[in-house]
């Protein structure tokens, strides 16, 4: 080792001690000068909606022992900083109104406007909350051109996850209705708002608080899990404190950096040189699309067809996954990055020639590194003259590119969405919470319902007072069968209707008609918002209403029947598809369901089978996906059920 020795005067090493001691002191100083300026949670910002049937409770941070003062209208109320900087000041309830301003003074003085006080909601749980308006929503054009309402405003919560419970937001605004904002709002949140503000006239605030795929129980506080069935060891793994979890992420975040670097390149992939036409190919597999069994990394996939024509031609993926790239005869026709691109591609004809074509396709799912691609009776290209189905065999590789980098989604951790996203909002206070969330849990229905309950008691706890809280039932998804089935997704819907039964003041917005086989984000939330709103009329405004779709109330067996008995159809049925009624099933002592026979007696349902001389269970909209036609006369549909625990 070798080592250099500066050799300095004693002049120049005085002023260098100089020069670091006023540094020093202009650090200090700097510092002294930000510990002194006033700061407000960022929920306190311009445009903001405070909840008007509470206190105006306002708090943040000064410096130690400085007095702060706040004035509204012709209130004014004093504080001072305690020893940790923090103060908080309560001004009366507020009537329901806007706007108006006020303003803080403490080392610094701030003035916020333009503020409402109404009713604020929180819109939390996974994407189908998440969905924005500009997300291929239908009928969104209209809604965004006919957006202009001053007295709803949205506020989302920055996507954080946290080991530790944050007292702060890191960003975030409050953002008023109108055409250029409302594109990016919660669609669901936003049919629900407006419903709620045009039949009340009561300004509305909504903070989105929700994170696509996460489970319910990122979203509980992680000490409440320690005696919640299925999450006891992973919530006293999170609260170990031998656990370096700071490094955990720190070291995880280069992998996700990597992983969506590779997953979105569409330019050096070619570099492999596997999209080109004349390659051996002789040690791929072979593999049979659409695929049964999911395809694992960065998947290749080649095949070679004959096109008779070159004109009018377009290609049909059904569904292409999130990340693939599609060449033909060695030129890129299309790429999808995470978008939602059209599943069907017009193709230029001056790539393609009469006879052979290659096709080379790139594809990987970064979600859960399970790739499906094409889909039945939708996997084809097309010309003028013909349709040529590309179901069947492919050449299928995926050991060009190295393996898709192993990331952790902390995320979905216990807790972790509770202490960044909704432990910094507890003080701030609201009407109540409408959620969309549970396909996540649907591996593990069997907790959901405890689990669901105490995520609903738990920030209850923590604001101190019981708030309505109204959810959906997940819609039906996936594919639809000629037969009854059994189902995870049943079962968790099961669970959500036990939540509605059990916890007092929640409401759910049934969806089981609103979904699609192969998307599991359904277009259509203004029926979702509409139904959270019909349920906010009798759970928050306590109006005598029917509010829910038909449940189950209970049964007789007769010889070779069975009559049920439903709550909330007492104004009698509506059947979208005239007199068949379908997605009731019966079973017998050989716990064969099969599908029953339906008669509508007044609020009463009548089911027999000729395959069922002895029925002694029922089931309704059992499966992933059912075709249900049945509604009360309020068009809500019946709620799925079953009366056995097979």
């Amino acid at each position: 080792m070798r080592i250099f020795i500066l050799e300095t005067s004693e002049s120049t090493i005085m002023s260098i001690k100089l020069s670091k001691s006023f540094l020093f002191v202009v650090l200090m100083l700097q510092t002294s000068l930000e510990a002194q300026k006033l700061k407000l949670p960022l929920l306190f910002s311009d445009h903001m909606v405070y909840q008007r049937d509470k206190p105006f409770l306002i708090w943040g941070w000064d410096e130690p022992g400085q007095p702060v003062t706040v004035e509204l209208s012709n209130y004014m109320q004093t504080s001072t900083a305690d020893d940790t900087g923090r103060w908080e000041i309560e001004l009366p309830v507020q009537s329901t109104g806007g706007p108006y301003s006020f303003t803080i003074t403490g080392s610094t003085t701030e003035t916020i406007t333009d503020i409402y006080f109404g009713d604020v909601w929180i819109a939390g749980g996974q994407s189908n909350m998440e969905w924005k308006l500009n997300m291929g929503i239908i009928g969104a054009e209209e809604e965004i051109y006919n957006s202009d309402y001053p007295g709803i405003r949205f506020f989302e919560i920055p996507k954080t996850h946290s080991f530790q419970e944050k007292s702060t937001l890191d960003s975030g605004e409050w953002h008023v209705s109108n055409p250029e904002n409302s594109p990016n709002f919660s669609a669901v949140a936003w049919y629900y708002a407006k419903k709620y503000h045009l039949e009340t006239g009561i300004p509305i605030g909504i903070i989105s608080s929700n994170w696509g795929g996460t489970p319910a129980e990122s979203w509980v506080p992680v000490d409440e899990l320690l005696v919640v069935p299925g999450y006891e060891e992973e919530a006293s793994e999170i609260l170990n404190p031998e656990i370096e979890w700071d490094k955990l992420v720190k070291d995880n975040s280069k992998n996700e950096s990597e992983l969506y670097r590779r997953v979105a390149d569409t330019t050096d992939i070619t570099h492999f040189g596997v999209h080109l036409e004349n390659i051996d190919i002789s040690d791929w597999d072979i593999v049979d699309l659409p695929n049964s069994k999911p395809l694992t990394d960065f998947v290749w996939l080649r095949k070679t067809i004959d096109l008779n024509s070159t004109d009018n031609v377009q290609l049909s993926f059904g569904k292409p996954g999130k990340f693939t790239v599609l060449y033909i005869n060695g030129e890129q026709v299309y790429s999808k990055i995470g978008s939602d691109d059209p599943r069907i591609i017009e193709i230029d004809k001056n790539i393609l020639r009469i006879g052979e074509n290659t096709i080379a396709i790139r594809t990987v799912e970064d979600w859960d590194n399970k790739t499906f691609i094409g889909a039945t009776n939708q996997f084809w290209i097309e010309t003028a003259l013909n349709r040529i189905s590309l179901e069947g065999s492919w050449n299928f590789s995926n050991k060009i590119e190295p393996p898709l980098p192993e990331i952790t989604r902390f995320q979905h951790l216990s807790g972790t969405l509770y202490n960044g996203m909704i432990h910094p909002l507890i003080k701030f206070p609201i009407k109540g919470t409408i959620w969309y969330q549970g396909e996540s849990n649907v591996v593990t229905h069997q907790y959901y319902k405890v689990l669901f309950s105490r995520l609903i008691e738990s920030w209850r706890d923590k604001w101190g007072y019981d708030f309505p809280f109204l959810f959906v039932q997940l819609a039906n998804y996936q594919e639809r069968f000629d037969y009854p089935t059994e189902s995870s997704w049943a079962k968790l819907r099961e669970a959500q209707t036990q939540t509605f039964q059990e916890v007092d003041r929640t409401g759910i917005a049934v969806a089981i008609d609103i979904g699609q086989a192969n998307d599991i984000h359904p277009r259509n939330k203004k029926d979702v918002g509409e139904r959270l709103w019909m349920a906010a009329r009798k759970v928050v405004f306590e109006e005598d209403i029917i509010h829910s779709g038909p449940m189950y109330k209970s049964h007789e067996i007769h010889d070779n029947y069975a009559e049920v008995s439903f709550h909330f159809a007492e104004n009698g049925w509506y059947n979208k598809e005239g007199d068949n009624i379908e997605g009731f099933a019966i079973a017998g002592q050989d716990s064969v369901f099969h599908w029953a026979n339906v008669k509508l007696v007044g609020s009463t349902v009548v089911l027999s089978s000729d395959q069922v001389q002895n029925p002694i269970e029922i089931r309704y909209a059992w499966a992933d996906n059912p075709k249900v036609t049945l509604y009360n006369s309020e068009g809500l549909p019946v709620i799925p059920f079953r009366t056995d625990d097979w």
